[in-house]
């Protein structure tokens, strides 16, 4: 199991640009949940360790099912840290087979053209005419998004 966030601010939507393979592509914030932890408590964690921000975890907004994996995503609010500065395993060795991580702010317009995954969330978040009540609206209900692999 997986969880990550959907954090959106006045300076856009943070991403983690992955270029791997010759490959470059965008990832929400997030990773695997470690045993003990909740999936709210792995989002707050992997989104310090990748970005380097302190969040507090707010709504759940989406589960995605990708081949045999869930994924949990919440709506979360910076308190504090300062974005860029994630010391997480994957920044620390700079680039490995896995390729490079580099966290950045994505402008909303446009989200569908930067190959953001998952998929979805990036074509909900890019379709609303208001990003923010789309995903409080989310939190009402999450979407379940089975993701084709």
């Amino acid at each position: 199991m997986r969880a990550g966030v959907v954090l959106l601010t006045a300076d856009g939507l943070a991403a983690i640009e992955r270029v791997r393979d010759g490959r470059t592509y965008h990832v929400l914030p997030g990773g695997q949940v470690e045993d003990g932890e909740s999936p709210a408590e792995a989002a707050r964690r992997e989104t310090y360790e990748e970005l380097g921000l302190l969040v507090k975890i707010r709504d759940a907004v989406a589960v995605v099912h990708f081949g045999d994996s869930t994924q949990h995503y919440f709506t979360a609010d910076v308190i504090g840290g300062e974005f860029g500065t994630g010391d997480g395993p994957e920044f620390s060795s700079g680039t490995t087979d896995r390729g490079t991580y580099r966290p950045v702010w994505l402008p909303l317009s446009g989200l569908t053209q930067q190959d953001l995954r998952p998929r979805p969330i990036a074509a909900a978040l890019q379709g609303a005419p208001d990003p923010w009540w789309l995903l409080d609206g989310w939190s009402v209900t999450p979407v379940v998004i089975d993701e084709p692999v």
